[in-house]
């Protein structure tokens, strides 16, 4: 076989390759036109900041950190958040003694605006290993920076500013949204 021979074959593959990846590229362009254009953006989030959830299998002191969680977040001025609870809500939130080495973990499922709902699970027994005298505050933390990625709050932010969404944040005293994850939300919504 000759060189020539040999090239025309892989210059017929490239051409395929660049116009199935040129397609592809127009594919993504059209998809993602819709959304905010921002490193800090998580497509994960709900279409709306108003949304309920449902606790399961948690005692009444991880009850009551889940509400003082999604009271941190109804409370934030100008967000139009309000995170109810029913016993009927799809997107759920527990905690557990799991074996993996997460604090928390957020899980979406669905389709953003059509039928998006998620679960959060809560790893007890990281909290209570690395939290020392503040399991409190880290559960706080840890339970707020879950809801975060409800309201589309990725996690570590593309900011110097102080940051619930950022993994180096003191668990210990950030333990609500800070300014700037509240205009993160109004500018998203």
């Amino acid at each position: 076989m000759t060189s020539n021979d040999h090239d025309r074959p892989w210059t017929a593959r490239r051409r395929t390759r660049l116009t199935a990846s040129s397609v592809l590229l127009a594919a993504c362009l059209v998809v993602t036109s819709g959304l905010p254009a921002h490193a800090d953006y998580y497509a994960g989030g709900m279409p709306k900041t108003t949304f309920n959830v449902r606790y399961v299998a948690v005692n009444d002191q991880w009850t009551q950190h889940f509400n003082d969680s999604r009271a941190r977040w109804n409370n934030t001025s100008g967000t139009g958040v309000s995170i109810g609870k029913t016993t009927t809500a799809a997107a759920t939130m527990t905690a557990s003694r799991y074996n993996e080495s997460w604090y928390g973990l957020y899980s979406p499922s669905g389709v953003r605006g059509i039928n998006r709902v998620f679960s959060i699970k809560i790893n007890a027994r990281t909290l209570s290993d690395n939290a020392g005298g503040n399991l409190t505050a880290w559960i706080n933390s840890t339970s707020t920076h879950e809801l975060g990625h409800a309201l589309s709050l990725s996690d570590n932010p593309d900011t110097t500013k102080a940051s619930l969404m950022k993994h180096s944040r003191n668990r210990t005293t950030v333990i609500k949204p800070q300014a700037y994850d509240i205009s993160e939300v109004k500018r998203i919504y």
